[in-house]
This record gives structure tokens, C-alpha cells and sequence, in this order.
């Protein structure tokens, strides 16, 4: 532990490492990691993954907790007030009260919609996974909800319509996708599902992008109803759906695994994830420094 009287934020530093600044970056943004989620996009194994969580808890640099209603028996992971700390300095935050920053983490450990959460980041960690066996695969971005919905994130559109679960912009080799993704674990009628992605066609007839939105659904069954509720008719948006339960352990939600809505015919064979970039609007450079306000660097 630090003596008293030094600052704890630059005693930590001094032990950080580039991968710990990331899996602190990611808390920061995304609020909840189990163990193996870092142990698969950060780690080749569970131990090490294991091993640094362990010396970052020390630190005072994450919280860790478990939770009986959450799989498994390994830890879950959240930013603690000395983690909060480094990431605000180094970005040039305010850094919250001290209350504020427990409080935060009382909620994120006890709420209701932790496997929500916990799901939505699945889905990028699975990515950024991918990327790391695959050298001409990466994330580019990976957005929250809260991420999405900040003021002038997308230029002047407004994203009060929706309430995108994420964001994200990969890519592989010299292909683009830019999409949102709505993560479903069944608790809201096809109907809401539906509505939600009425809401995604509203916001490109304001100037919105036309990037695919992806419906991640727990079953093939809830993913046929979910089609056939949308119809045939043409969209002004793409949409495309995944059953959670079509994924084997070695295969990604980058694989062929991705069904667009409204085809017409014969039903059409899965898609790999980077081939719905052709679908929708391009998410090159030039159309991202269109729409996001920050520079745009992969």
C-alpha cells in the first residue's frame, strides 16, 4: 500500500501496463467484466487473466464481486475509486465524489439488468477476441448505450429515438462495417422489438447513418418470429438477426451467422458479420468525420 501522503493514482501508475490501461479504459466506459471476458480479449489464458485482475484489486484499482443470480464462479469485475481516478486524469474528466463513485458501484454490482449488461459487452469481447487470432480483423470502436446517446455523438442527429444497447465499427482487411446492436434476452414482446427498429428507420429519414442494426436473439424461434413480424417490405435501414443459440464455441458472432430481414424467395444462406457492410451506409473515414464530432482515428 501507498505511504501516507503519496498520491495513490501516481503509486498505481507506476505498476500499469498497457493491456491494464485498456482493461481500465473499458471499465470506464462499459462498467462490468467477468474474469473470462478478459481473460478472452486480453489474455491467451484464464490464469494469467486471473493473476492480473488479482494485483489490480490489490491496487485498489478495480472492485470485484460475485453475484448468485450470474453464471459461473468467477468474479465480475468494476472500476474502483483509484481506477476512476487514473482514467479521469488521463482523459481529462472531473473525477466524482467519493459517495457518487460507491454508490455507482453498489448499482452496477446489484442490478437488474447486470445480465443485460453482461451480455451487450459479450458481444463486443467476442469481437475483439476474434480480431486477435485474426491479424487482418479489428474493432475499431466499441460503444455503450450511454456512449450513443451523448449529446452531438453523431453530428447534429439526435439519438433520442433509440436507445441503442451499442455501437461499433469493425472491420477486416480493407471492408468496414459500422453498426448498432440491440442485445435481447426475450423480456420484450416481438411487437417492442419491432417498434425499435421502426425507431432506427426514423432517425435515418432525419440524416442518420443507414448502418445495419443487429438484433442479437437468445433462440432460433424468438429470431423466426422476429422476421416474421418485420415482414418482407423494403426498410430504410438494414436490419439482421443472430440466434445466440446457433453460436458453437468456435464460432463468433464475425462468422456466417447473421440473417437479413425482408429477403424475398428462398431464404437466404447466414452472412458474415463484415458483409453487411455492403447492406447499408459506407463507414469510411470521410462518412465518419461526417457524423462524429471527434476526429475519427482507428
Amino acid at each position: 500500500m501507498t505511504q501516507t501522503g503519496h498520491d495513490r493514482v501516481l503509486y498505481a501508475q507506476s505498476f500499469l501496463t498497457d493491456r491494464d490501461l485498456r482493461l481500465l479504459d473499458w471499465l470506464y466506459d462499459h462498467q462490468v467484466l467477468s474474469t473470462a471476458q478478459i481473460a478472452a480479449a486480453l489474455f491467451n489464458r484464464y490464469p494469467p487473466a486471473q493473476e492480473r485482475t488479482l494485483r489490480l484489486y490489490r491496487l485498489r484499482l478495480v472492485e470485484r464481486f460475485r453475484s448468485p443470480h450470474l453464471p459461473g464462479p468467477g468474479w465480475y469485475h468494476i472500476l474502483d475509486r483509484t481506477g476512476v481516478e487514473v482514467i479521469a486524469a488521463l482523459r481529462g474528466d472531473a473525477v466524482p465524489r467519493v459517495a457518487d463513485m460507491t454508490a455507482q458501484r453498489r448499482r452496477i454490482a446489484t442490478s437488474p439488468n447486470l445480465p443485460h449488461l453482461l451480455g451487450v459487452n459479450q458481444f463486443f469481447i467476442d469481437l475483439i477476441a476474434y480480431a486477435r487470432r485474426q491479424p487482418a480483423a479489428a474493432l475499431l470502436r466499441w460503444w455503450s448505450e450511454r456512449q450513443c446517446a451523448a449529446p452531438l455523438r453523431f453530428g447534429m442527429v439526435s439519438m433520442y429515438r433509440v436507445r441503442a444497447d451499442g455501437h461499433g465499427i469493425y472491420e477486416e482487411g480493407d471492408r468496414r462495417v459500422g453498426f448498432f446492436l440491440e442485445h435481447d434476452r426475450g423480456t420484450e414482446s416481438v411487437p417492442v422489438l419491432v417498434e425499435k427498429a421502426q425507431r432506427y428507420e426514423q432517425l435515418v429519414t432525419e440524416g442518420g447513418p443507414a448502418w445495419p442494426v443487429l438484433f442479437s436473439l437468445p433462440d432460433r424461434g424468438r429470431e423466426r418470429l422476429l422476421h416474421e413480424a418485420l415482414g418482407r417490405q423494403p426498410r430504410a435501414i438494414p436490419i439482421a438477426t443472430m440466434a445466440r443459440d446457433r453460436l458453437r464455441p468456435d464460432v463468433s458472432v464475425a462468422d456466417a451467422v447473421w440473417l437479413p430481414t425482408g429477403a424475398s424467395g428462398a431464404p437466404e444462406p447466414p452472412r458474415r458479420l463484415i458483409d453487411l457492410g455492403g447492406l447499408g451506409d459506407p463507414a469510411d473515414d470521410a462518412a465518419l468525420m461526417r457524423l462524429d464530432r471527434r476526429p475519427f482515428r482507428p
